[in-house]
């Protein structure tokens, strides 16, 4: 399979599990500067490459927020804590 470079390979992604991350920036109701954990990685809609899958540190929520990134995002908006 080709893996596009906007994407994550499956070495790169399945590498990122249980990582702490933070965004820098603030996007669907998180705030900058909010942490959170690599809790997945998946190719399930993209066959170009593997996506993850950041679950949010957010006590105030009832369920889990998770968002899914693709290599460019992870770069983009997220840094490793």
């Amino acid at each position: 399979m080709r893996t596009d470079e906007s994407f994550f390979s499956h070495t790169e992604a399945k590498a990122l599990l249980g990582r702490s991350i933070r965004t820098k920036i603030q996007f669907s109701g998180v705030p900058a500067g909010t942490s959170g954990t690599v809790t997945r990685a998946d190719e399930g809609f993209y066959p170009e490459g593997y996506t993850v899958a950041i679950q949010w540190d957010l006590p105030e929520r009832r369920k889990p927020l998770v968002d899914w990134f693709t290599r460019d995002e992870y770069r983009r908006f997220l840094e490793e804590a």
